[in-house]
């Protein structure tokens, strides 16, 4: 199946380099069919606890969440900062 990726804040370091395009923009990628966002983040190479959040077109998901062909899925870092 074939998703949209949107990689936010330091995920973008993820970005695939076959992946076309400036890394703020979205890219495609194939992966298996019956894959989860937990599938998506090893596909990915993505460490653990570099994702704290997760949204497929434009809901928030859990990383057990099954993915669809067509689906956009964002990912986001942990924030920082505050006081």
């Amino acid at each position: 199946m074939e998703l949209t990726i949107k990689l936010y804040g330091t995920l973008r370091k993820y970005r695939p380099d076959s992946a076309a395009g400036a890394p703020h923009q979205p890219f495609t990628i194939s992966i298996p069919d019956n894959s989860t966002i937990n599938d998506l983040l090893h596909a990915l190479e993505v460490v653990d606890g570099a994702v704290n959040a997760a949204a497929v077109n434009g809901d928030a998901v859990e990383n057990s969440t099954l993915l669809h062909d067509g689906d956009t899925v964002s990912l986001f870092p942990p924030a920082a900062g505050g006081a």
